[in-house]
């Protein structure tokens, strides 16, 4: 993972929350995603082609400085999607960001963490009960975070997993609730270093699996792992700084075996796995460096990656279930 992407992720924490009625039954759509319009997230469905795009939270409230809705994550029956938010808040401020979960159509939004640091990221147990997810506690320049875990209904939150002086985010459950894989974020000597470990879900037994890399992402069977790395120094971006861009990689679940996916000199991230796991979502800025970032589609195997979004605004974090 480039440096440039680490505090893209803290940018993509405050979020707003939705209400409504109810909803009892999964919907069409299976992708989840972020529209991020001009600094404002929202989370809206589309089908796997890219059409069918329904709005689930609000849009931005006049005079909002806030971020609105960011970090998608269905419940493993769909009904329900967990994400980061900011309630009604209007104002900039990291601390008011909390998750919430609400029903598939986006009603009944309820706010799960009440807490005065950045609560973000987070990620069912395959279960469906238990929501594991990032809780901040230094918001800098260079940010720090621990794992948490708790009910579904946002009681009995608990400490996971902490390493001294590292950011922990993009948690991942594994299909069969053993582990979670997630990216650590170090900072030595001034400079970023990501890297993806997995733990056992009592949170023992942390193992790192693969370096210069982030977002990890278990294939259904739970054999693999996709993720973002930037290790062949394949294209460059500049923007603020300049950095090799990454690229979607698949490997063994213990790290082994390697192998590339996309071969663009564009900056792919956030993968995400069909839910038969033959083919990987993931998002690229190849169409417009300084003004687009869309969701595209790659055969898991590899091959040609096709484009399902393309539009004016920035659409992020897809989550395919």
């Amino acid at each position: 993972m480039t440096p440039s992407r680490i505090p893209l992720l803290l940018l993509v924490l405050l979020v707003a929350g939705c209400g409504g009625g109810s909803s009892t039954s999964a919907p069409s759509q299976p992708i989840a995603f972020t529209v991020n319009d001009e600094g404002w997230g929202e989370i809206w469905l589309m089908d796997e082609s890219g059409q069918g795009r329904k709005q689930l939270t609000d849009a931005r409230p006049e005079g909002s400085e806030s971020s609105g809705s960011t970090s998608p994550s269905w419940s493993p029956d769909r009904k329900h999607i967990a994400y980061a938010g900011v309630g009604n808040s209007v104002v900039a401020d990291p601390a008011f960001e909390d998750i919430y979960v609400m029903d598939a159509d986006g009603t009944n939004s309820k706010q799960l963490t009440h807490n005065t640091v950045p609560d973000f990221s987070p990620d069912w147990s395959p279960d469906g009960k238990k929501i594991v997810f990032s809780h901040a506690s230094v918001v800098t320049e260079a940010p720090l975070s621990a794992l948490y875990v708790m009910d579904a209904d946002g009681s009995h939150q608990k400490l996971l997993y902490r390493v001294r002086d590292a950011l922990l985010v993009t948690a991942d459950w594994s299909p069969d609730g053993k582990r979670i894989a997630f990216t650590q974020v170090t900072y030595p000597n001034t400079t970023t270093v990501a890297s993806i470990y997995v733990i056992n879900s009592d949170g023992t037994g942390a193992k790192r699996i693969a370096g210069d890399a982030a977002e990890p992402a278990w294939s259904p069977d739970g054999k693999h792992i996709a993720f973002a790395t930037g290790r062949d120094h394949f294209g460059r971006t500049c923007v603020p700084q300049c950095q090799s861009n990454d690229e979607i990689y698949v490997a063994d679940a213990t790290g082994a075996n390697p192998r590339r996916l996309t071969t663009d000199k564009a900056e792919d991230t956030s993968p995400t796995w069909s839910p038969d796991g033959t083919q990987i979502a993931f998002v690229s800025d190849r169409t417009s460096r300084e003004t687009q970032n869309e969701i595209f589609v790659v055969d898991a195997s590899g091959g040609e990656a096709k484009r399902i979004t393309n539009n004016d605004v920035w659409d992020l974090e897809p989550d395919w279930k």
